[in-house]
């Protein structure tokens, strides 16, 4: 005689009955929070047992019984089961076999999975599912790291360090001085970067968004200095570039006592108890190195080599719009998994924010009667931030997959940045080129004579440079 037929055999005597949806507990593999990679398959193991070996809740049955088992996550799009849904005969739920479900994790992100009885042939009056475990298991999906991620960085930035050293090779030092001499631009772009865009981001937050995760890494980008890219679209539109890049600069530094103040005030309320803010001082000083080395090399080579900078001076505004569309595109293929994530208000809050930003920057440069050059300048510099700041903030503040969470916002304000400033741009070469509209800008030395006006000559000529490029005796003392 089996074992099994021994038990049943052994049951007929038993006198006290165990409620049939009682009458089993689920015993799983894994408990707490199981991280896992993405796009990989994985097995989930549990098994079936009754409470007492030594019972069975109705007498004789056939040993082909069954009773299934049905994992249900608490939102059906997070993973792609293969099978959700396990039989186990009522001899396997004696010898405690184990068995499985299969999925896969397409989306980041942690997913409740809950296990319930949705079969029972050992009760005949079973006609719904029953909740097999109090606890759930927590699923984190997290991102793999690909090797597309290290050649589209090892790319890009060799494209952004040959561009910025061709940018430095066209900047006019006498116009920089005369810049840190009389610091309205930078004024306008510290007030308007670093007053305004926090507190806006972390509004555009409160209101659009309930994840805690996604105001945090709106607001993240709201406090970072300004990026590269603003030097890029400032040139691409005639902006001041002098102006552009100091402001880039002195926003880098100034990000070293900004970028706390912000995030140990407005930002610690995002974060959970056990979350802990680092700022990524490391990466705002190789930011700092990265733009100014670049940028001194160029200045040199204009200094040494005025004939070669000369000839990048033909080529830096395709070469940059290369740059640009190179990021958009294979920024958008390497992360097209985060664009099915956004959300109509991520892409809502993103446009707003970067919309009030180029608003409030030339507000500002027009407050204070700036050039049209330079209102460009404050208003790109002010609107367009430096992502990469944000995203190591993340980094060094969040365990993954939840940095990688955090940063689809501020993906989702670069996207909405991007495209329309390129189709702005293309409608502003039309323009200029079919109806002689947006002239091009003017040279330095009109630029000077524009924003001083109608001064006593003594005066205007200590902020003027002279007709060979080097500052006029009268502006150095």
């Amino acid at each position: 005689m089996s074992r099994f037929s021994a038990m049943l055999a052994a049951l007929l005597l038993v006198e006290a009955v165990v409620p049939a949806a009682r009458a089993v507990f689920l015993d799983v593999a894994h408990s707490g929070v199981w991280k896992l990679p993405e796009d990989t398959p994985h097995d989930l193991q549990f098994a079936l047992h009754f409470n007492d070996s030594d019972l069975l809740p109705l007498p004789l049955v056939p040993p082909e019984a069954l009773l299934a088992v049905t994992v249900v996550p608490d939102e059906a799009w997070k993973l792609n089961f293969v099978n959700d849904t396990v039989l186990f005969t009522a001899e396997e739920v004696f010898q405690g076999v184990n068995k499985s479900v299969t999925f896969t994790g397409y989306y980041w992100g942690t997913t409740e999975l809950t296990f319930y009885l949705t079969r029972n042939d050992l009760d005949p009056d079973f006609d719904e599912r029953v909740l097999l475990s109090e606890d759930d298991l927590a699923i984190t999906i997290d991102r793999k790291s690909l090797i597309v991620d290290t050649i589209f960085i090892a790319v890009g930035s060799f494209f952004v360090l040959i561009n910025n050293i061709n940018m430095g090779a066209q900047l006019d030092l006498s116009i920089i001085r005369s810049v840190l001499r009389r610091p309205l631009g930078p004024a306008c772009g510290f007030v308007s970067q670093f007053l305004c865009m926090p507190t806006l981001t972390f509004t555009m937050g409160k209101l659009f968004f309930a994840d805690p995760l996604h105001r945090l890494g709106l607001f993240t980008l709201g406090c970072s200095p300004g990026g590269t890219s603003s030097n890029f679209w400032t040139l691409m539109f005639n902006g001041d570039i002098n102006l552009s890049i100091t402001m880039t600069i002195i926003s880098t530094i100034a990000a070293m006592g900004m970028m706390p103040l912000w995030m140990f005030t407005l930002g610690s309320s995002l974060l959970e108890e056990n979350a802990d803010i680092q700022i990524p001082f490391v990466n705002l000083a190789i930011s700092l190195i990265t733009l100014t080395v670049p940028v001194c090399v160029g200045i040199l080579l204009r200094m040494k080599r005025p004939s070669v900078a000369e000839k990048g001076k033909r080529i830096i505004k395709p070469f940059s719009f290369f740059i640009l569309i190179f990021f958009m595109v294979v920024g958008t293929y390497n992360s097209y998994k985060v664009l099915l994530m956004m959300t109509w208000q991520m892409v809502v809050a993103g446009f707003l924010v970067v919309l009030c930003g180029y608003t409030l920057g030339a507000i500002f440069a027009r407050v204070v009667c700036l050039t049209g050059d330079k209102v460009i300048a404050i208003s790109i510099e002010t609107a367009l931030q430096n992502p990469g700041v944000a995203f190591i903030l993340l980094k060094l503040s969040l365990e993954s997959p939840y940095s990688d969470l955090a940063a689809v916002p501020i993906i989702a304000t670069l996207f909405v940045s991007g495209p329309p400033l390129i189709l702005v741009y293309l409608c502003y070469l039309l323009a200029r080129r079919c109806c002689g509209c947006c002239p091009p800008a003017q040279d330095a030395d009109t630029t000077q004579k524009a924003e001083i006006g109608d001064k006593e000559p003594g005066e205007a000529m200590k902020f003027l440079p002279d007709a060979e490029g080097g500052a006029l005796k009268g502006g150095e003392e």
